[in-house]
C-alpha cells in the first residue's frame, strides 16, 4: 500500500486509531502513547539508532544502526502495550522497530536519554507491512543541518520519496 506517516500527534492518532502497531482489527488500539514519566513535556535534542533492517519504507535508504540527532517535543510519548511482553516481542520480531533512543555512546538509556519512559527506548515503529510509519521525535524539525552538526531528518522524507518515484 501507498505510506503513510504520522510524527508526534500524528503517531498518537495512528495508535489511537488501531493502525499501529497494526496487531488486529482496527476496532480496537492495540497500544497507547501516555504520559511522560516526567508528567512534563519535554522538548531537546534526541539521538535516535535506526534499528529498522529495511521494511519500513520511511527509513529503507537508513542503514541500519545509523544514530540520528533529532528533536524531541512532547507530553505524552511513552508507548504503552497492553500485553506487554507479548505485544513487544512481536514487535522486535516483525522487524516494527524503527526507532529507539541512545545516548551519545549509542547505547540504550533512561532518562534523559529518552525523554518520555517509552519501555526498550522505542521512538518510532512501523506495521507489519512496513508502509505505515509512526514516531514522537520530529524530523520535519531537523531537516536541514545549516550547523553541520548531525541533524539528520531529511533522511525519512529523502526514503520516503524515494519508495514513491520507484513505485
Amino acid at each position: 500500500g501507498w505510506p503513510v506517516g504520522g510524527i508526534c500527534n500524528g503517531f498518537q492518532v495512528l495508535v489511537e486509531l488501531g493502525v499501529l502497531p497494526g496487531f488486529k482489527r482496527m476496532d480496537y488500539p492495540d497500544a497507547c502513547l501516555f504520559l511522560n514519566n516526567s508528567a512534563r513535556f519535554e522538548c531537546r535534542p534526541t539521538l535516535l539508532k535506526h534499528e529498522n533492517k529495511g521494511k519500513c519504507v520511511f527509513t529503507r535508504n537508513i542503514p541500519k544502526g545509523e544514530i540520528m540527532l533529532v528533536p524531541s517535543a512532547h507530553g505524552e510519548g511513552k508507548l504503552l502495550l497492553p500485553k506487554e511482553k507479548e505485544y513487544f516481542e512481536r514487535l522486535f520480531e516483525n522487524d516494527q522497530v524503527v526507532f529507539r533512543y541512545v545516548d551519545k555512546e549509542g547505547e540504550y538509556a533512561g532518562y534523559p536519554w529518552n525523554p518520555n519512559g517509552s519501555a526498550h527506548n522505542i521512538a518510532g515503529i512501523c506495521n507489519e507491512a512496513g508502509n505505515v510509519f509512526g514516531m514522537m521525535p520530529h524530523p520535519e524539525r531537523a531537516y536541514f543541518d545549516k550547523n553541520k552538526n548531525g541533524i539528520s531528518g531529511m533522511k525519512v522524507f529523502e526514503s520516503v520519496l524515494k519508495y514513491i518515484e520507484e513505485k
